[in-house]
């Protein structure tokens, strides 16, 4: 038995929000009938009960954890929070911005928000909304608000965890109230992270009146999360190269195979994954350090060889500036120690080089404990899922580019690409984990039109989504919009995109290849080319996704704008807000690196 939703118009009536039906919908997808009965008991049983546990639960103070997370760092963040208060008795409410109303912001006594910078120290997709309705003349009064903030960035960028920082000016103007200073925590939070968990268990715990009853902890599932902290070992079934020989970028397709029963996905969904080092950078890393790969190392609890922790755990490819200040205190040479001093010389440092350029271009004395302390550990990698999982249950596919550049005397190779691209082997497994996207969705009504652009490997979501319509039988308008360098060499999926053009399900292509003409064409030169067609769409609804880098995006916005002037009739003003409303809508859906 096989239970579907094609449209929720013709839904019964029922009690739930948009939100809960559609969750409930994705947890039943795919069971049996047996299964289903077993369900609806279990249900059942959870109603009878629930009379009792709301007598118990620590509901004064209401306790909220929101997150905005792009990578999935702060979900993990706020989960970790979530299970320290439900193990001490707590009942919080733990929840995504992209799921949250902001003006419920009025209805809240406690607030815990975990939020990362995204760009130019922009919120993450989901919180837009969140962000604009704070933005807005239409936000009430937070004076019975207490909250606190714990904010994740990068502190190469200029503007470091400024998500975080913006967000509790909004809560501050509006007349909410700190519970806790903020925390921005760099690359590297976990420590801070630990900390800042336990300030806030105990700060809430003060917030507790002496004879409110707490909800006594039943025992908890044996069901293990998969997550950044405990990876899911997945191993390669397939790997395959999809541009030609002679293209300029080396573009691979892979397949892992996963347990369905423990991994789910949905089509928008990014993977993250964790890699192995290249050992011959690291025997000459060993080398120029004269550094033993058998030497006893320490890494928080764990005990281990500088080699495998060189190999497994530790970031070697994208050099930090907090590790290039740290290695220049070991050295003498003052062009390093001045160069450390200046942000911006410092970036422009970091970003052709990896670790091994500065150790061979700045030799400095160091043990192997040291140079443990010294490196931070390997932050996992995202990469967009180019498949549905009703169309293939037991695997995800990934679209992954060779990130490949020769400076500084030697060649370089990314440290994730290179080793899915060019090391990793068949059977070989890999770390990885489902980060959800929430804010790259298929539309709720398969009858929605979708507009979906993408350059280069930015087309793989939407791989899945076709192939998750398909699987549903179902025949909305698409259009794809898609650019690469060359027709011949770098049209990625193109059987793929063919056959749903055949099929019927795919109703529109167009192609920006820029170097196949004197005149390079672009996706967003595409879209304006194509800008009453593009109107009429968005004017009968269509959803509009963009996915690739940030500069294509800006490129995208920018035509979006134009084609809003010249064929809808707005000014310049009232065309961004004509893009911000299908934001606001969730119809103009981004997913950009």
């Amino acid at each position: 038995m096989e239970v579907a939703v094609k449209s929720r118009e013709h839904f019964p009536a029922h009690p739930l929000d948009d939100f809960q039906l559609t969750r409930l919908q994705q947890s039943i997808e795919g069971l049996n009938s047996e299964q289903l009965v077993w369900a609806s008991g279990y249900l059942a049983a959870l109603a009878a009960y629930q009379p009792k546990l709301k007598q118990a639960a620590n509901e004064l103070p209401a306790l909220t954890l929101l997150y905005a997370t792009q990578s999935g760092n702060a979900q993990s963040v706020a989960e970790q929070l979530a299970d320290r208060f439900q193990t001490s008795g707590y009942a919080p409410r733990l929840v995504s911005a992209e799921n949250y109303r902001p003006r419920d912001l009025a209805k809240e006594k406690l607030l815990i928000v975990v939020i990362s910078t995204q760009g130019e120290g922009e919120p993450p997709e989901s919180a837009y909304g969140l962000f604009s309705y704070l933005q807005s003349k239409k936000t009430s009064s937070l004076s019975d608000l207490q909250y606190a903030i714990f904010g994740l960035g990068d502190s190469s960028y200029d503007q470091y965890c400024q998500a975080g920082k913006t967000l509790e000016r909004l809560l501050d103007e509006h007349g909410a109230k700190r519970l806790l200073d903020r925390v921005d925590a760099d690359v590297d939070f976990e420590p801070e992270a630990e900390s800042w968990q336990q300030q806030i268990h105990a700060t809430v715990k003060q917030h507790q009146p002496d004879d409110q009853a707490l909800v006594i902890p039943l025992q908890r599932s044996a069901n293990v999360r998969y997550d950044r902290n405990n990876p899911y070992q997945a191993e390669l079934i397939e790997r395959r190269r999809i541009t030609t020989e002679d293209a300029l970028s080396e573009v691979h397709h892979l397949s892992l195979e996963i347990d369905p029963q423990l991994i789910k996905f949905q089509p928008g969904d990014t993977l993250g994954l964790y890699f192995r080092n290249d050992q011959a950078m690291i025997d000459e890393l060993l080398s120029i350090t004269a550094l033993s790969a058998e030497a006893k190392v320490t890494l928080g609890s764990d005990e281990m060889t500088l080699n495998r922790a060189l190999v497994e755990r530790l970031e070697l490819t994208q050099l930090h500036p907090g590790v290039v200040r740290a290695w220049s205190s070991l050295t003498d040479d003052p062009h390093l120690r001045n160069l450390s001093e200046n942000i911006e010389q410092l970036r422009n440092f970091v970003s052709d080089r990896q670790l091994i350029d500065l150790v061979a271009g700045f030799p400095a004395e160091v043990d192997e404990q040291s140079l443990v302390e010294l490196l931070h550990h390997q932050h996992s990698r995202l990469y967009s899922i180019a498949s549905s999982q009703r169309a293939f249950e037991d695997e995800i596919h990934l679209t992954v580019s060779t990130l490949q550049y020769q400076s500084h005397g030697r060649n370089h190779l990314g440290g994730a690409s290179g080793d899915l691209t060019r090391r990793i082997e068949e059977t070989n497994r890999l770390g990885v984990y489902v980060v959800e996207n929430p804010s790259f969705r298929l539309p709720a009504s398969p009858d929605t039109p979708m507009i979906m652009v993408g350059s280069g490997t930015g087309i793989a979501p939407y791989r899945a989504f076709l192939q998750q319509q398909e699987s549903l039988g179902t025949h909305g308008h698409n259009w794809l919009v898609f650019g690469n360098r060359h027709f011949h060499r770098d049209f990625l999926y193109q059987t793929d995109w063919l056959h749903y053009r055949k099929s019927g399900l795919l109703e529109r292509i167009s192609l920006a290849f820029s170097r196949d003409n004197q005149e390079r064409t672009y996706v967003q030169a595409r879209l304006y080319e194509e800008g009453a067609e593009l109107y009429h769409w968005l004017q009968e609804g269509a959803h509009l996704y963009v996915c690739g880098g940030v500069e294509m995006e800006r490129g995208v916005y920018q035509s979006l704008l134009a084609v809003a002037q010249t064929h809808g009739g707005h000014d310049e003003a009232s065309a961004a807000d004509y893009i911000q409303s299908l934001r606001i809508q969730g119809r103009y859906q981004r997913d950009v690196y």
